[in-house]
């Protein structure tokens, strides 16, 4: 027989006292926003229903409270876009309760169930992918769709332009006075990856040029940059300039660049995406890099899922197009 989770086992597994739990739970001012956080995780893993607290909690919920879903807590994509939704509703005086559903639909749904018990006045539901995901039906309060668009297109969503980061990858190796590009996209299962691939043929095709080799597909890790540029070395293509889907592919590329005394960016220039850090500051040489914007995304759907908690109304796709970051890996523009 499974045992039940109690508000005890929530507090053990948050670090806290049994009473510190249930003020955070409560959403008492008394409960830093950290802890209350902690507490939530905590509950979250635990699946506890809290059935003992919802009346309270329904009793004592504020005017503008609001459910934080994400499939991917952990994730590098869904954390930034939490960090600025909860900067948002934190200036705002809006408490959160954040869920994190693992990229399971059951435990999504059973997290909505809950917060909707608790009185939560509206969700902002963060994706882990780009590909447009099945709409709440029925929902009783206002929803907003972070980094992964309804299917609903009269929904409320902010993703990424990746488009336009296509765009912003070729148009900065032109810029720079490449000539002879190669682009390298990601899964194609991911439309993220079409997009970006998209948008970075029709910054040729705008140019008048076309792309140096055939374009590939791979996975989203330095294996697919590392194979992609020996075979284009081994084949002897002419290119100057190789745009990549993700960081990982674009360091892979510079590593074998590297081992083959191709000099970066005098003879070939690479720029990547995503601009994580752990990667791009330790790539030889240094990578530049599109910045998705995260936070301000998180920022963005925050605030429309505010507004609408105050009656406005919000329809359709937002989106949110990148910042380039300039580093050594390629040459300014001319």
């Amino acid at each position: 027989m499974t045992k039940k989770v109690t508000l005890a086992d929530v507090a053990a597994r948050a670090g806290v006292a049994v009473s510190t739990a249930s003020k955070a739970l409560r959403d008492s001012p008394q409960v830093s926003g950290s802890t209350r956080i902690r507490v939530l995780k905590a509950a979250s893993a635990l699946s506890f229903p809290l059935q003992s607290e919802r009346r309270n909690i329904q009793a004592t919920a504020p005017r503008r409270s609001v459910g934080l879903v994400t499939s991917d807590l952990n994730g590098q994509f869904s954390m930034p876009i939490l960090i600025g939704a909860e900067n948002y509703f934190g200036v705002e005086s809006i408490p959160v309760f954040l869920c994190n559903a693992g990229r399971d639909p059951s435990l999504e749904q059973r997290h909505i169930d809950n917060l909707l018990a608790y009185g939560v006045k509206g969700l902002l539901m963060v994706g882990w992918r780009t590909d447009p995901r099945p709409p709440l039906r029925n929902c009783p309060v206002p929803v907003v769709y972070a980094n992964q668009a309804s299917q609903e297109t009269d929904d409320c969503s902010v993703i990424t332009d990746n488009v336009k980061v296509g765009h912003l990858l070729v148009s900065h190796l032109l810029d720079g006075g490449c000539q002879h590009i190669v682009v390298i996209a990601g899964d194609p299962a991911f439309r993220s990856s079409v997009d970006r691939l998209k948008g970075g043929l029709a910054e040729l095709e705008a140019r008048h040029l076309e792309p140096a080799a055939v374009i590939r597909y791979g996975a989203w890790d330095e294996e697919t940059g590392r194979r992609t540029m020996q075979d284009l070395l081994d084949r002897k293509v002419t290119f100057d300039g190789v745009a990549c889907g993700n960081d990982e592919i674009a360091r892979g590329c510079l590593d074998i660049l590297h081992d083959r005394d191709v000099t970066v960016p005098d003879r070939v220039s690479v720029v990547g995406v995503d601009n994580r850090a752990v990667i791009v500051d330790n790539s030889r040489p240094t990578l530049t890099s599109v910045d998705l914007d995260l936070r301000q995304m998180g920022t963005r759907a925050a605030s429309l899922l505010s507004d609408m908690l105050e009656g406005g109304s919000h329809h359709g796709i937002e989106k949110v197009g990148g910042t380039l970051v300039q580093r050594a890996s390629t040459r300014m523009p001319l």
